[in-house]
């Protein structure tokens, strides 16, 4: 299998949380235990941490993540990435050019590597989704390989419409009215292919006011261009935007164990507020 490197954009301005200001990245969203001489302790994981998890268990060693000059706070809380076992290097994204700009910063450190990109604000299951979806692009000879996954909400997201025999992509539709599908892309694997596509549709782009470049339309010209784009569906997964609201709630509701009322002891006091929040939750339609 060809050495992979991974791709994290975490430039984005957080504009769907408002008036949220701080890293949406550092965002706490569940647990996971860490070895203290004993039994071992929770501590709380990061949004980003999951992504980063993710790429290492499919044998990902290297990992360049953009960032904007407003997010610092995720290079002082990952440094070197020593902790989350990985050796992270860093890219500066000074002006929003959307997402397939903020990826083309990596374009001098990618060569011939296969790289595998997710989004530092999502959450995906399974665990060994980047492992599978590696081992798929390398069994297809692809040049661009999709994750996918199930989502009740693609009407906000990007389904991907694929070939009944072979997952081969046919089409995918950024935020459609009506979705032709319920699922969604969620992380990504290519080769080098794809990077000089994306390369070049980003050096040619026309600006066109405050519209941003979107990778859904870079994979939908790769398509165009008689690239081998095929989508791996993992019906069994699940997808969590926690770039809003709603997808935060509803990924920290999953990933999040809640005290018993033995263990809190607000226990006396919570029954307001337990029905306020799942009035709550009720209204987001989780």
């Amino acid at each position: 299998m060809a050495r992979a490197i991974g791709v994290v954009p975490a430039a984005g301005a957080g504009s769907r949380l408002w008036p949220f200001r701080a890293t949406k990245e550092l965002i706490q969203v569940g647990y996971h235990t860490v070895p203290d001489g004993g039994p071992g302790r929770l501590v709380p994981r990061t949004a980003i941490d999951h992504v980063l998890t993710a790429l290492r268990r499919g044998g990902v060693d290297d990992v360049l993540v953009v960032l904007s000059p407003a997010k610092w706070e995720v290079f002082r809380y990952l440094g070197t990435g020593r902790e989350v076992g990985l050796n992270l290097a860093y890219l500066c994204q000074e002006q929003p050019r959307g997402m397939p700009g903020a990826i083309d910063l990596a374009h001098p450190f990618l060569a011939d590597r296969t790289v595998c990109m997710g989004m530092a604000d999502t959450v995906v299951a399974p665990a060994d989704c980047f492992a599978r979806l590696r081992a798929f692009h390398e069994d297809h000879r692809a040049d661009l390989s999709l994750g996918v996954f199930p989502t009740d909400q693609p009407h906000m997201v990007a389904p991907v419409v694929m070939a009944p025999e072979g997952g081969r992509v046919r089409q995918i539709v950024d935020k459609p009215e009506e979705p032709p599908v319920a699922n969604t892309w969620g992380i990504a694997v290519w080769s080098a292919s794809f990077t000089e596509l994306l390369h070049d549709m980003v050096a040619t782009a026309e600006p066109a006011g405050d519209a941003e470049l979107l990778l859904s339309d870079a994979f939908s010209r790769a398509m165009q261009s008689g690239l081998r784009v095929f989508g791996l569906p993992f019906d069994e997964g699940s997808y969590h935007d926690i770039g809003t609201s709603a997808g935060l709630i509803r990924a920290r509701a999953l990933l999040e164990p809640r005290p018993s009322a033995e263990e809190d002891p607000r226990s006396s006091q919570s029954g307001a507020a337990d029905h306020s929040a799942a009035g709550h939750l009720s209204a987001l339609s989780l």
